[in-house]
């Protein structure tokens, strides 16, 4: 699946909050049955989570940015800084956007809510930068 933008992101817009405003979100993961294989295929060196990726029933992105919509959009359509996780993985859906008044808020706060969506889903590998 892929996004579906903005409307995949509108269901977590709360008041006077925009599209393109700062955030963090959480995205569901499709983690291929040989990402061990495209991850070789991919890279010369394998990055150290793929074993998380292998063992866990699923997996989750977190990330932040100053521009929600447009950091969605690069990690869906792959122009600009695609990640590499999603070079293997696809994009299922989102799991949430938290939205805040600064991008500064949003990065400090990307690792704790990693780690609480952690917390929450103990068989979910929760990938962050």
């Amino acid at each position: 699946m892929s996004l579906s933008l903005p409307a995949d992101i509108e269901p977590f817009l709360r008041d006077g909050y925009e599209w393109s405003d700062a955030g963090c979100y959480a995205l569901n993961v499709d983690v291929p049955s040989d990402v061990r294989e495209r991850f070789e295929s991919e890279f010369d060196v394998i990055p150290g989570y793929v074993h998380m990726l292998e063992e866990r029933d699923a997996a989750m992105y977190v990330g932040a940015s100053a521009n929600v919509l447009r950091r969605l959009e690069d990690h869906r359509d792959g122009e600009k800084r695609k990640a590499v996780l999603f070079r293997v993985c696809e994009i299922d859906s989102v799991e949430g956007v938290w939205w805040f008044d600064s991008k500064d808020k949003a990065f400090e706060e990307e690792y704790n809510i990693g780690s609480a969506l952690q917390t929450l889903n103990p068989t979910v590998y929760v990938h962050q930068r």
